[in-house]
């Protein structure tokens, strides 16, 4: 397999997004056939990472001082 990806021309950004989408939809769909995980319980995750994500983000927005106290 890795002979494989090495003799491949390099992808671009858009399609390694795209290749990691179908492929997590591919996850999603066998967990939810195999009833793993519900829907809802993916849902609510998918919820909660945003939060997190974005506290995150919030927190990098700010403001930090780079004076040296002495």
């Amino acid at each position: 397999m890795a002979e494989l990806i090495k003799k491949q021309t390099p992808m671009t950004a858009e399609e390694v997004l795209r290749t990691e989408i179908i492929v997590n939809q591919a996850l999603i769909d066998i967990l939810i056939a195999k009833q793993i995980i519900s829907e809802e319980e993916l849902v609510d995750s998918i919820r909660k990472i945003r939060v997190e994500q974005e506290k995150i983000i919030q927190s990098s927005r700010k403001i930090v001082s780079l004076k040296k106290k002495i």
